[in-house]
């Protein structure tokens, strides 16, 4: 489950479970970030091999396999189609970065956040002003920056379904992707 979330002037992107492919990664996610990582075996299929294995698939990328969020506890096979679609440049072609695009992180909730205005400081006691009468604790944030050479919006064709929801229908691709990562609250 996921979804877009507004908050103070920024757009987030919110989901609930964090699939990855490694134990390394989810070891990474739960030691470092404080992020529950579920392990999943996934595979990215191209069209021509989507074409051998499977006639419904989508021309464009989509999940093909969802997980069951009930089961929690073995490894599930997630499958994205489409994956050819996922590319700007050609393989050979080597871009310039361009961007340093500057996002919010916040890990414990698996949300990433675009402002669009600047975002008010916090004081030590967790209130704007000042004023200290405003007691709340953060949820850890983390600066992010994104640099890509190409990026491009394209439409894709996920149909709803239980296990997904309803897909907002556009996605962004982009290529070449570095994405540098603060610590809570530090500088890039």
């Amino acid at each position: 489950m996921g979804a877009l979330v507004t908050k103070r002037g920024a757009l987030g992107q919110w989901g609930s479970r964090l699939y990855v492919s490694t134990k390394e990664a989810a070891d990474v996610c739960r030691d470092t970030w404080n992020v529950p990582a579920q392990l999943a075996d996934i595979e990215f299929m191209a069209q021509d091999e989507e074409d051998s294995s499977s006639s419904s698939s989508s021309p464009s990328l989509s999940v093909e396999s969802a997980p069951d969020s009930m089961i929690s506890e073995e490894i599930q096979k997630i499958t994205v189609g489409g994956w050819e679609n996922t590319r700007v440049l050609d393989r050979n072609d080597k871009g310039n970065r361009l961007g340093g695009l500057p996002v919010l992180w916040t890990p414990s909730i698996k949300a990433l956040w675009a402002p669009f205005i600047l975002l008010p400081p916090y004081d030590n006691e967790g209130d704007s002003d000042g004023a200290g009468d405003n007691k709340v604790n953060n949820l850890p944030l983390h600066r992010l920056r994104l640099s890509a050479s190409a990026l491009r919006l394209t439409l894709c064709g996920q149909k709803p379904s239980d296990a997904l929801g309803i897909p907002i229908g556009i996605g962004l691709v982009i290529d070449d992707v570095l994405i540098e990562i603060a610590r809570q609250d530090g500088d890039l």
